[in-house]
């Protein structure tokens, strides 16, 4: 069992790569969503049948708005009922995910964390990193994300040999099918906004939050775009409760050039990557950065924040983009001129880009799914740590809300 808080896109194809990969190997994978909804993402309702097994709990409650200990009890009755041999489930701050690890020690069944955590998302505090390095033990192996998230979970405690790699990934034939039919067809996708101007155009993606910096980037835009000869346009993909400020900042700074396209579900996104010239990603704290594999299958070259997690895995300066400070707009501002630059040979820091997230597939996701249910299958054995089932039960006494102790807020 697969487990999430509720499925996007993401998660879709990831079920759909691990239930090709455990069918051969003679085993079914089944995708538990606790909810229908969630107030993070404007994602639809993704209701079309799917190949794998896919297991409801609240199929039309929102994840935040249901009390934690009706999400517990209902986690719960469903694992009780399923009876799964090995449960893959989505981090360990969440109700959901401590229900899933509480029912698996109860019942000797390989628990397998799914995480893209890194040291630096938040400050941390001894004492409570003590009590997640009991937590996170508890599991009987793990699938991260990448090379930051790994060294992480080694200072807490965990194995070594107990981790895998490629928690952290997209379709991305999708995005590579959809960017290619895009530049070969420069009329597709003209109504939509930002589109219809032929000019290049740097593009970003995300929400809009502070720890984001959109901010930032559009500061550095404003600094490029005073120094350049013919600067490009720049479009930025998302919505958020940033979006108000943003604009504000454009419209009182005079910054001209920049398209507010809003939140775009998944199918309009390849087309926004195939006409753009390259991708940039600003964050000051990001788990990792999705938008950056979807730009990179798409075959664009990128400039992502040497905060985000995914930067160390994905970007190689000077061959597929560059990694920068995001406190530094001025540098962030020379490097988009260096992108923009008539002589850099953005298709080849593309085609790069093509061949280094080529390792990062929903078939890695897979098999680093299937690798872990195999290296936790011995140590399942054990039951739940007396202080670990105290701290669990502490937290469902206490928890008032879903994210009651999740340390990485969006506010």
């Amino acid at each position: 069992m697969v487990q999430w808080p509720r499925f996007g896109p993401y998660h879709l194809a990831r079920l759909a790569a691990a239930h090709r990969y455990f069918a051969a190997h003679g085993a079914e994978v089944v995708g538990m969503e606790t909810a229908g909804q969630d107030a993070t993402y404007a994602w639809r309702v993704e209701a079309a049948e799917t190949p794998f097994r896919r297991a409801q709990i609240f199929p039309t409650g929102r994840f935040e708005d249901l009390p934690p200990a009706l999400v517990h009890d209902g986690v719960t009755k469903m694992l009780d009922r399923l009876a799964p041999d090995a449960v893959a489930i989505n981090s360990y701050s969440l109700p959901d995910a401590r229900a899933c690890l509480a029912w698996c020690r109860r019942h000797r069944r390989t628990a397998i964390v799914m995480t893209d955590s890194k040291a630096d998302d938040a400050p941390r505090i001894a004492w409570r990193e003590h009590l997640k390095s009991l937590l996170v033990r508890q599991f009987d192996a793990a699938l991260l994300a990448g090379t930051p998230q790994r060294a992480y979970f080694l200072d807490l405690g965990f194995p070594d040999d107990a981790i895998f790699l490629g928690y952290d990934v997209v379709d991305n034939d999708f995005f590579r099918k959809g960017a290619d039919e895009a530049r070969a067809d420069p009329a597709r996708g003209a109504g939509l906004p930002g589109l219809a101007d032929a000019r290049p155009f740097f593009l970003a993606s995300g929400r809009f939050l502070p720890r984001k910096n959109f901010d930032g980037l559009l500061r550095a835009y404003a600094r490029y775009r005073a120094e350049a000869g013919t600067p490009w346009r720049i479009v930025l993909l998302g919505d958020g409760p940033e979006r108000a400020r943003l604009e504000a900042l454009v419209r009182d700074d005079g910054i001209e050039g920049v398209t507010f396209a809003g939140f775009r579900q998944i199918e309009e996104l390849p087309v926004y990557y195939g006409r753009a010239g390259a991708f940039v990603h600003p964050a000051y704290n990001d788990q990792w950065g999705l938008v950056v594999n979807e730009a990179m299958a798409a075959g664009l070259p990128v400039l992502v924040s040497e905060r985000a997690g995914c930067a160390q895995d994905l970007v190689r300066d000077g061959e597929n983009g560059f990694r920068f400070d995001p406190a530094d707009p001025a540098a962030l501002a020379r490097l988009l001129a260096r992108l923009a630059a008539p002589e850099t040979d953005r298709a080849a820091m593309g085609r790069r880009s093509r061949e280094i997230i080529a390792r990062w597939s929903p078939e890695r996701f897979a098999e680093g799914l299937h690798r872990a249910a195999e290296a936790g299958r011995d140590r399942a054995r054990r039951g739940l740590h007396p202080a670990v089932a105290a701290l669990l039960h502490a937290l469902r006494l206490t928890a008032r809300s879903t994210d009651s102790f999740h340390t990485v807020r969006d506010a």
